[in-house]
């Protein structure tokens, strides 16, 4: 009686592998899938555009109506000699409109500054800070061997005196032409701005 209680229970396990396996829950779960979302499915493959496969290529329906629609709705080409007009022709401003809308732009130019300049004080190191007044200093242009001379026993490492002459042209505050080295205007600009800091410590402008 037992023997034949385990052989049952044996090929009721077998009968469950096979009912459990990969192949036949896959099968299940896609005949279900397909059933219950037969409108979804249908949907999707309208909207794909085409299926490769080897030696040949399917369009679809959607494929065909976009390029039909993107050919009807395509602009003629301009001829060569015609030429569209700019947007702006024609506009015709007042004195105190061109007035208004410089003082616009003075504004904003302005206060893109005042945010620029307020990054540069915490963005520049102090030894960057500190190159730039002595750059100012000098009152005329200098040269990558004068810089070198008077900054190689303040700032020992080659590559930390390259990085601040980087950053200072990065940023605009010099150009560099050649050996030639000067302090443009907004350099100039912002070392005199008033709240121009070093790292949170006020740098002393001259009167």
């Amino acid at each position: 009686m037992g023997n034949a209680c385990a052989a049952d229970w044996k090929l009721i396990l077998e009968y469950l592998k096979v009912l459990l396996s990969w192949p036949v829950v896959v099968g299940f779960g896609a005949t279900i899938g397909t059933a219950w979302f037969r409108t979804e499915l249908r949907a999707l493959i309208n909207r794909i555009a085409s299926f490769e496969f080897p030696g040949g290529k399917l369009v679809t329906q959607q494929a065909k109506i976009e390029e039909e629609s993107a050919a009807s709705d395509a602009v003629p080409p301009v001829p060569a000699g015609d030429v569209a007009p700019p947007v702006l022709d024609g506009l015709r401003l007042s004195a105190a409109e061109q007035a208004t809308l410089k003082g616009v732009f003075d504004a904003e130019r302005a206060a893109a500054r005042m945010w620029e300049y307020r990054y540069l004080n915490y963005f520049f190191a102090p030894t960057t800070q500190h190159v730039l007044n002595w750059l100012i200093s000098l009152g005329q242009a200098t040269t990558f061997d004068a810089y070198e001379a008077f900054w190689t026993n303040r700032i020992a490492q080659a590559g930390e005196r390259q990085a601040v002459i980087h950053a200072l042209q990065m940023h605009l505050c010099i150009q560099v032409d050649g050996p030639a080295i000067t302090v443009s205007d907004k350099g100039r600009e912002y070392a005199a701005w008033p709240e121009r800091k070093i790292l949170g410590f006020e740098v002393r402008v001259p009167a």
